[in-house]
């Protein structure tokens, strides 16, 4: 029910909202990390440059978001040692229960965390076609979306993909 909810609201509040330029989206949005620093989309992308980035949209109140964790963490081990960053973004509202679950999860040391509060990146999330979570996400070596609406962790094909996307030689 409160997917539901979530995409409900994010449908409604797309009809309220104009629609902003690609570099004013990633711009205008700012993520707080573990550490507390607050990064925007690019930075994230500039930190990570050369690199495959696989991102994770998720919050700690998400049952199927939670489920995938496990099969995030093998394939973090799967790939230890490729230029692969798993980036991790929470929409939670409460800080308290994002780090909670983190360390429930046995993530916080895995990759690179960041929150945003879901009503404060409606326009993010509606630009990128996100309307559930949990939605993931593939940022190729060349700081390009290789693909808006990748595979969970659990899907075995996710690998293949990723390990294919980590032969490719970066531009610039």
């Amino acid at each position: 029910m409160r997917y539901l909810f979530f995409a409900l609201f994010l449908t409604f509040t797309s009809l309220t909202y104009a629609q902003k330029s690609f570099k004013k989206v990633i711009e205008e949005n700012k993520f707080t990390s573990l550490e507390g620093k607050e990064l925007t989309f690019t930075e994230i992308f500039k930190a990570n440059k050369g690199k495959v980035v696989y991102i994770d949209f998720w919050a700690s109140w998400c049952g199927p978001c939670r489920q995938e964790m496990p099969a995030s963490l093998s394939l973090h081990q799967n790939l230890k040692g490729e230029d692969i960053v798993f980036v991790y973004i929470s929409i939670d509202k409460n800080e308290a229960a994002w780090k909670r679950s983190m360390n429930s999860l046995k993530i916080t040391d895995k990759g690179q965390h960041y929150r945003r509060n879901q009503e404060e990146m409606v326009e993010f999330l509606k630009f990128f076609y996100i309307y559930s979570i949990p939605h993931y996400m593939i940022i190729g070596k060349d700081g390009q979306i290789a693909n808006n609406d990748a595979l969970p962790p659990s899907n075995v094909k996710l690998e293949r993909q990723l390990r294919k996307l980590l032969k490719v030689k970066a531009r610039g």
